[in-house]
């Protein structure tokens, strides 16, 4: 019987040494992983023209909110000008055992939410503010959990008022950890583990207690993640979904897909964000808007190797001036305006950058 114990205190022993530890797929150096990001089209096919570029720079472990955290910045932008542009927004994650905890916080999208805000007649509810209640750390990756066993991220439960109708909802994101799975990448092949976070919109249909609440679903977002040994994540891709609110008597539509698949690794020595930031432009150049086509804004990024006086217009089909988004002086560097066409119609638009002895146009298609 001792010997019995004995050997199951050993295997067990032995389980736990072996245990998957999500801290082997994180780099023990400082990086920044360069993506190409691709959006899809509602057949999930890649649309080569609009593809763009993300950088994520890990350069910190530091204490953030009770949790020893791996600090990144993150920036987006088109090929010619990404490595120019400064850092704008962060993500935080920490490594416990076989758990990955993600800090939600909202981030640049906080302007989204506002402007949301500002088109619902409810003023009971903030969609602003809900998220922001909401910004905590959540457990996204479990890497010993047993293959198809979804587990909960994030669940809540409120109502909206439509029509002076309140409805409830229930928003909840869901994990699942599926097979391994082999990729190619620019930068070699990997075995990855393989996730998928599901984040799901449903309305409650209320039934008498004691009997629980069914669940209508009104959307299903999926985010499938591949995370390889050391290198972290290599790929992601969110399926485009076809959406059907006609049960509501509202219009169906799509909403894009995208896939992000790693393009460069950089492993670098452990710096400041200033350093990393510190380069400093050859020639100027006018980047093509991204997204493009866009509804209702867009981003257009620009750089210059010495200061001078800068304008930047707008235009419709016809030569008129329908926005001015810059007219000032400013130093050598490399910068991004984002210009909302919400009062405009659709159409082609062309924007115009002028300096001291230089001028170029480019065209964009405002699809609403």
């Amino acid at each position: 019987m001792k010997k019995l114990i004995y050997t199951i205190c050993i295997l067990f022993s032995i389980g736990i040494t072996l245990a998957q530890q999500a801290s082997d797929y994180f780099p023990t150096t400082c990086a920044r992983w360069e993506y190409k990001v691709t959006p899809l089209d509602s057949l999930n096919n890649e649309i080569d023209s609009l593809y763009y570029f993300r950088h994520d720079f890990f350069f910190e472990e530091t204490y953030f909110e009770g949790k020893l955290a791996k600090i990144f910045k993150t920036k987006s932008g088109p090929e010619e000008t990404i490595y120019f542009q400064p850092y704008l927004d962060s993500m935080v994650f920490n490594f416990s055992g076989s758990n990955v905890y993600e800090y939600f916080k909202l981030g640049l999208v906080q302007h989204l939410f506002g402007f949301i805000d500002s088109l619902i007649t409810d003023t009971t509810f903030s969609i602003l503010d809900f998220f922001k209640s909401q910004e905590d750390w959540y457990s996204v990756y479990r890497f010993n959990q047993n293959l198809g066993d979804d587990y909960t991220i994030w669940q809540i439960d409120t109502s909206i008022v439509f029509d002076t109708l309140a409805l409830p909802i229930r928003l909840k994101v869901i994990g699942e950890r599926l097979p391994d799975d082999s990729i190619s990448t620019t930068i070699g092949d990997f075995n990855c583990k393989k996730f998928v976070r599901k984040i799901e919109l449903s309305y409650l249909l209320i039934l008498p207690p004691p009997l629980p609440p069914i669940e209508v679903q009104i959307l299903s977002l999926e985010d499938y993640i591949w995370i390889a040994e050391y290198y972290w994540i290599v790929q992601g891709v969110i399926p485009s979904i076809n959406v059907d609110l006609s049960f509501i008597n509202l219009p169906s539509f799509y909403i894009p897909g995208l896939k992000t698949k790693i393009d460069a690794f950089v492993p670098i020595t452990c710096t400041s964000l200033a350093e990393e930031e510190s380069y400093s432009p050859e020639e100027i150049t006018l980047s093509q808007n991204y997204p493009n086509p866009f509804n209702p804004s867009t981003i257009i990024s620009w750089q210059v190797p010495v200061g001078n006086w800068q304008t930047l217009k707008i235009y419709d089909v016809l030569g008129n001036e329908v926005a001015k988004l810059v007219d000032e002086y400013k130093p050598a560097g490399s910068y991004e305006v984002e210009w909302d066409a919400s009062g405009l119609p659709s159409g082609i638009y062309f924007y115009q950058l002028k300096t001291e002895g230089f001028v170029e146009t480019k065209k964009m298609i405002l699809m609403k």
